[in-house]
């Protein structure tokens, strides 16, 4: 059939060899910019294999239709580009065009005019040829460059490390489970109270019913999930110079970079025979830990992949989850995809009790957090009710069935489970003020409002412990925050004898200024 191009020799210089670099280069292009959230390498490899074969038959295709390889390679080359691209632009002219309809409606036109010219040829197609293998080479040379970069960075980090000199633990004859549950910006009762006009001591007593310890006035150390549960899993405050932060402007670098390397919790556990599962989201600092020794993640939930995917065409077609005036640019664009994801964690969860011998698990859970996507029952929101109703009810909805579907799990893990558990239910951050919606990482929060500072820091935290052990015996009280959460375990399970650190609240002044933390007074 390839009989049928034209039998004229072809000149290699000039082989539609660019449509290949054209699709992977958008591929290598977005995993080199994110680097610093990515876990692994694993994340690039599928994209890169659909867009590499992608490219393979976009070329096979038009070539056999135009009877030449140079001009197939051409009009490979832009259809792709003008694929890949679309995202991209559409960010920029998001606020002049207003409708993404517009955008692709100016990509058909560029893409028939294009064809046409390339259709007609001429002798400047060979020439145009041999340009683009030149620069699409350089272009994915360069960000190779970068990816291995990382790659020997990430590589590097995967020594093992003993427990911290501060964290000598004692097994127990029988010890038990640890389940380490984060429900992403899930809200004290207060907050819920006062500014969802929602109830939520209903599921505070059924807690207490089922042997936990509620914290009711528990507030975050941090405003932001990575600075948090780092935070958490080392039992300590954070030390910007530890972290080797230096002068503003800030960045997420370092944090990320640290939640995802050895941290005190894990480490401490398996020095003792814990074996840790780690139960990721979509996010991926927290996809998975150097020491997890198994990672579970919902197969279609990679970041990584969901932000390609939002850059392309496809995105015409299903745009990003409408998420109201909570988005801050940290939520799911794929709707089904969230769904998927949210479910996949609460049954790995389940799961993963009397498995055998002592295990620690992590979980990660992104609701309430938006996209808004379950009515209160468990069914599905659908984008426009979802988009028609106020944000605090859609959030109101979400935390209901987050409380129905945590019972469920906690019982199946109180059931499952060899030995009594540990079961730690927490938030690592309050919803975002509406206002900072608006403003995100220009959002100045030492000028903002008591009731801003109450939706941000005012969160879940719960504790249960086994053997009618009393969490209040050492040291639990209404106002425990996260930072002491694993030395009160530790202290009560594990003969730990670790002083507890103050309860201090910290504000950011800004992202660009995240580490000059501030500690804030509450009651």
């Amino acid at each position: 059939m390839l009989t049928a191009l034209r039998s004229r020799s072809l000149d290699w210089s000039s082989a539609p060899l660019h449509p290949l670099l054209v699709a992977a280069y958008p591929v290598l292009f977005l995993f080199a910019e994110n680097a610093e959230q990515q876990v692994t390498l694993a994340p690039l490899w599928l994209p890169l294999m659909v867009c590499l074969a992608g490219g393979v038959g976009a070329t096979l295709v038009l070539s056999l239709a135009l009877r030449d390889w140079q001009r197939g390679g051409l009009l490979a080359s832009l259809l792709l580009t003008l694929f890949f691209s679309f995202g991209h632009v559409w960010n920029l002219v998001e606020g002049a065009l207003g409708q993404r309809w517009l955008l692709g409606a100016i990509w058909l036109a560029v893409a028939l005019v294009g064809g046409l010219v390339i259709w007609r040829g001429g002798r400047w197609v060979a020439a145009t040829g041999r340009f683009l293998n030149v620069a699409a080479l350089l272009l994915v040379a360069f960000n190779l460059v970068r990816v291995a970069n990382y790659a020997s960075v990430a590589a590097a980090a995967g020594e093992t490390v003993a427990p911290p000199d501060d964290v000598q633990l004692t097994a127990p004859d029988q010890p038990p489970d640890i389940y380490y549950i984060i429900l992403d910006r899930y809200a004290n009762v207060e907050t819920l109270r006062d500014q969802y006009d929602f109830d939520n001591e209903p599921f505070m007593r059924e807690l207490e019913e089922r042997g936990f310890a509620v914290a009711r006035n528990a507030w975050a150390n941090y405003f932001k999930t990575a600075l948090s549960l780092y935070s958490s899993l080392s039992m300590k405050h954070i030390d910007p110079e530890e972290l080797g932060v230096t002068d503003p402007p800030h960045d997420f670098k370092s944090i990320f970079a640290a939640l995802r390397d050895h941290l005190a919790v894990p480490v401490a556990l398996k020095s003792i025979g814990y074996d840790y599962i780690h139960l990721g989201s979509w996010w991926e600092p927290t996809a998975t830990n150097i020491d997890a020794d198994i990672s579970l993640r919902f197969e279609e939930s990679s970041e990584f992949s969901g932000a390609l995917f939002s850059t392309t065409l496809l995105s015409l077609f299903s745009p990003p989850a409408e998420t109201g005036g909570d988005d801050d640019g940290e939520t799911i664009t794929r709707r089904d995809q969230a769904r998927g994801m949210t479910l996949f964690a609460f049954d790995r969860l389940e799961e993963s009790a009397g498995r055998g011998g002592p295990t620690f698990v992590f979980a990660h859970i992104l609701l309430p957090h938006p996209p808004y996507i379950f009515n209160a029952d468990g069914s599905v929101l659908a984008a426009d009710v979802a988009k028609g109703r106020n944000d605090r009810v859609n959030y109101v909805e979400h935390v209901r069935f987050a409380n129905a579907r945590v019972l469920e799990a906690i019982d199946a893990l109180l059931r499952g489970s060899g030995s009594d558990p540990i079961i730690i239910l927490q938030a690592d951050e309050g919803p975002w003020p509406r206002a900072f919606s608006r403003q995100q990482g220009k959002y100045q929060w030492l000028d903002a409002p008591p009731e801003d500072i109450q939706r941000k820091f005012g969160i879940l935290n719960a504790i249960h412990l086994p053997d009618g052990i009393d969490p209040a015996d050492f040291g639990f009280t209404d106002g425990t925050s996260p930072v002491n959460e694993f030395r009160i375990v530790f202290n009560a399970i594990f003969d730990a004898d670790m002083p507890l650190l103050p309860d201090v609240t910290y504000l950011s002044p800004d992202y660009a200024r995240m580490y000059d933390f501030v500690p804030y007074p509450h009651d």
